[in-house]
């Protein structure tokens, strides 16, 4: 993960008001989790509540997990009527645009090639 990925790390943080709390229902990485724990065991941010980490799924000893004043919910955006048609949509989308050797957007590739 690239530093210039991340919106809120170590001074986005610190310049949180103390006791502040911190919710991400976007993505995992835009956070460095190792900054939010420290801010969380320092007592710097009253809590955090994720709907996503970095690595989903998360493995069982991953330290956000058991920090203090954490919520971690399943990540399951995509389980909502509109998120299932809009996938729906792009995936047929992007099968015509292969097809008609067009671009597509590569951020919606589950895999860049066959298995090593």
């Amino acid at each position: 993960r690239r530093s210039s990925d991340l919106m809120i790390g170590r001074a986005e943080l610190a310049a949180m008001r103390p006791g502040a709390l911190l919710v991400n229902t976007a993505r995992g990485a835009l956070i460095d989790e190792a900054a939010l724990l420290e801010a969380l065991v320092s007592g710097h941010l009253g809590g955090a509540a994720l709907d996503t980490l970095v690595k989903e799924p998360p493995p069982p000893d991953h330290p956000l997990l058991s920090a203090p004043r954490v919520i971690v919910t399943p990540h399951i955006a995509s389980a909502t009527g509109a998120a299932l048609i809009r996938m729906g949509v792009v995936a047929a989308q992007n099968i015509v645009a292969v097809l008609k050797d067009q671009p597509f957007d590569p951020g919606n590739l589950v895999a860049s090639g066959p298995p090593a």
